[in-house]
């Protein structure tokens, strides 16, 4: 089954069109990266498979259903984002953050149950906040908030995670463990979509969608998108591609830096 379709999708703020009748599909399980210059429409993208924006004409569907006929509740028990930066007005706890997870499975005005307690417990636990638990949201650093908005998204026990510059405020250790995690996850079948501005982290998805200015340059293998000719054209930069050496994945350098 495909995980999300989106058809003829046209976007855009203003008069301007950042997408004029984009059309993709992820199919289910898959790992999918999205690269591409500042202005090249990937957090929008984002926002339009999630439901949060709604294109100007097209069709996004989720798990074969059209995402303008789900309720909200029925696509946040189906999808899950991560957003690049999170604001939060009042002072909610980490564990209280985290908690707002297991809203869709919660009826107006019901207390959490023993079984949302325990899935945010382990969440917290998988992306390392555990400790944090008491601490204001608002008094964590940018990489601790980061992990704890991906326990906020794991809680809800998605099928879809989409994540936007997921470890772009993580320290190196952060970033590894948080890749490991999606991958583990990927393996487990959830559908993976990530944006990144790191070339070399975007290796490691199973296909990548390489646009510039709301168009496809590329949508394919790694090997087969991270090349010179389709850097260069996205980019304007003249990289030099190798092999890793333990993994085989495309690694891209800057050899002018």
């Amino acid at each position: 089954m495909k995980a999300l379709t989106a058809e003829g999708l046209s976007f855009g703020y203003g008069n301007e069109l950042i997408f004029d009748g984009f059309s993709l599909t992820i199919e289910s399980g898959e790992f999918l990266g999205i690269i591409g210059p500042n202005g090249s429409g990937k957090s929008t993208l984002l926002r339009l498979l999630s439901g949060t924006l709604k294109p100007l004409r097209g069709v996004v569907n989720v798990l074969g259903k059209e995402i303008d006929r789900l309720s909200r509740k029925e696509i946040a028990q189906t999808i899950a984002l991560v957003p690049q930066e999170s604001f939060f007005a009042f002072e909610w706890t980490v564990q209280e953050v985290v908690l707002m997870g297991r809203n869709p499975y919660l009826k107006l005005l019901e207390r959490p149950r023993q079984e949302d307690l325990n899935k945010v417990a382990e969440t917290m636990k998988l992306t390392g906040v555990e400790m944090l638990a008491t601490k204001s949201i608002n008094s964590i650093s940018a990489g601790e908030k980061q992990r704890v908005l991906l326990a906020r998204a794991l809680a809800q026990e998605p099928q879809i995670l989409l994540l936007d510059e997921a470890t772009s405020h993580l320290d190196l250790a952060h970033q590894v463990a948080l890749l490991q995690i999606l991958k583990t996850l990927n393996e487990q079948g959830k559908t993976i979509v990530l944006v990144s501005h790191d070339l070399n982290e975007a290796a490691l998805c199973s296909r990548l969608l390489l646009l510039a200015q709301g168009k496809p340059v590329a949508c394919d293998i790694p090997a087969k998108v991270l090349t010179p000719d389709l850097i260069r054209a996205a980019y304007g930069l003249e990289p030099v591609v190798t092999k890793h050496p333990c993994t085989g994945k495309p690694q891209v350098l800057f050899p002018s830096i």
